[in-house]
């Protein structure tokens, strides 16, 4: 009974190492080895040599990347930088995929081959260096996140972890090149035009003269320096959210047939017809109250998607470039302060007053012609108001006669004019400083604008 019992639990034994190996080599994998190896030897793809990458999938065009002096760069379809983070990526997903096992397609079935999904291969992504290259074709998805591979020139296909699916056949290669709108190069900018609609009147220009940032329109006055730098910095930042469409056959569909917004930014010293350094072209929305918008950056045959964020930076409003001070004049230079009042039309002017400065000393002329000591410190706290106070609001608008006051003229050595600002106030309320350009600057109440002489006059 006993050796009955032993042969019985013999042959179930066998019964179940037969099944067992029955079902693994059942599929694709009938004709298998298993084994868990990198896809590639050690040192086989040399990532630091590795200066092109190309991914070509059914029914898409070919995507090519180089690597030159300047960084890495999309060359087909047509020139775009490309993200040098995003293609790093693939260069060392490729190079470390892991295989668990292989399997010769010309071993098993034609219904089991077509199963591994290389004939033709979903993508194939090629990495090249000077001397060598290698390519992946990329087959099916599987279970567990596996995928079928092929390196090309082998006879193997292997089962390996799907992260470079990932990135080449469930994502979009076009995702790898640089989703920034301006590329600030080596370029010396001279010139920002911005679009904020399609009206003449809707057009901002600034541009640098003699080292100085100035609006020309809408309006003509004095820009900020340190505002225009913020924003070429700040555009320089921003970043598209997506690449939408490479060389649509229509831009209607995109709001760009005819381009609603735009920013040009051109080099110091550029003449008319050169091309700009950077082109930002943003179409209509196309779908009412969404805030994405499309546009192209300077002319490429790819339509970008821009987001709040993006458009908030290429657009801030255009109180944001002007100088929010009184004037410009540099507190040093001015030797002289002359306060003249306001006269309506027609009405007689009243005397003004002024102070002149010798060396570090102040004096107050005052209406009759007196001359008296002044405080220095009043007088310094004056032209701290006028010279460098940075109003937190401004207006384009004409300063309003009736709430004009008058205007402080300050002259340089020998009498050169360096500055005039007149000065409107609100009864208790806010000041306001222009320099005749129609564009107010404005202070809240506590600004206390001195405009009399008393508070001028030094101890006697």
């Amino acid at each position: 009974m006993r050796t009955r019992t032993l042969v019985i639990l013999a042959v179930l034994a066998c019964a179940l190492v037969a099944a067992w190996w029955s079902v693994r080599s059942r599929g694709p994998a009938g004709a298998s080895v298993e084994r868990r190896a990198s896809l590639f030897a050690v040192d086989e793809i040399p990532l630091e040599r590795v200066d092109r990458v190309e991914v070509a999938r059914l029914g898409a065009p070919l995507l090519a990347f180089v690597r030159g002096a300047d960084g890495w760069m999309q060359d087909a379809p047509f020139p775009h930088p490309a993200d040098p983070a995003a293609i790093r990526e693939v260069i060392d997903v490729a190079a470390s995929l892991a295989a668990s096992r292989a399997v010769d397609p010309a071993s098993i079935d034609p219904e089991a081959r077509a199963a591994l999904g290389l004939e033709p291969p979903a993508a194939t992504v090629r990495l090249a260096w000077p001397g060598g290259e290698r390519s992946v074709e990329l087959g099916r998805r599987t279970i567990a996140g596996r995928a079928w591979a092929r390196v090309a020139g082998r006879a193997e296909a292997a089962s390996v972890d799907a992260s470079l699916h990932e990135l080449a056949v469930e994502g979009d290669a076009r995702q790898w090149r640089l989703r920034r709108l301006h590329e600030p190069g080596t370029a010396d900018i001279g010139a920002i035009e911005l679009r904020y609609g399609a009206a003449p009147g809707q057009r901002l220009s600034i541009r640098r003269v003699s080292g100085k940032w100035s609006i020309d329109a809408p309006v003509a006055t004095r820009a900020d320096a340190e505002a225009v730098r913020g924003y070429v910095e700040a555009i320089s930042r921003a970043e598209a959210d997506a690449f939408a469409a490479d060389s649509p056959g229509d831009l209607a569909p995109f709001g760009l047939a005819a381009p609603e917004r735009g920013v040009r930014l051109d080099r110091a010293g550029a003449a008319a017809g050169d091309a700009p350094a950077g082109l930002i072209d943003v179409g209509s929305p196309v779908a009412e109250g969404a805030p994405e918008r499309f546009a192209r950056v300077m002319s490429r045959p790819t339509v970008v998607q821009v987001g709040a964020k993006a458009l908030a930076a290429l657009f801030p409003p255009p109180a944001f470039f002007v100088d929010p001070r009184g004037c410009d004049a540099v507190q040093a230079d001015v030797r002289s302060v002359e306060f003249v009042p306001f006269a309506a039309e027609g009405a007689a002017r009243p005397a003004g007053w002024r102070l002149e400065r010798t060396l570090d000393a102040w004096s107050l002329v005052l209406p009759g012609g007196e001359r008296i000591a002044a405080d220095g410190e009043r007088a310094r706290r004056l032209l701290a108001q006028l010279c460098e106070a940075r109003a937190p609001a401004v207006a384009f608008q004409r300063m309003p006669d009736a709430l004009r006051i008058g205007e402080f003229v300050l002259s340089g050595a020998g009498g050169a004019a360096l500055a005039t600002v007149r000065v409107a106030h609100e009864p208790d309320g806010q000041w306001a400083l222009d320099g005749g350009d129609d564009v107010l600057r404005v202070f809240p109440a506590g600004f206390d604008l001195a405009t009399d002489a008393a508070p001028y006059a030094g101890s006697r």
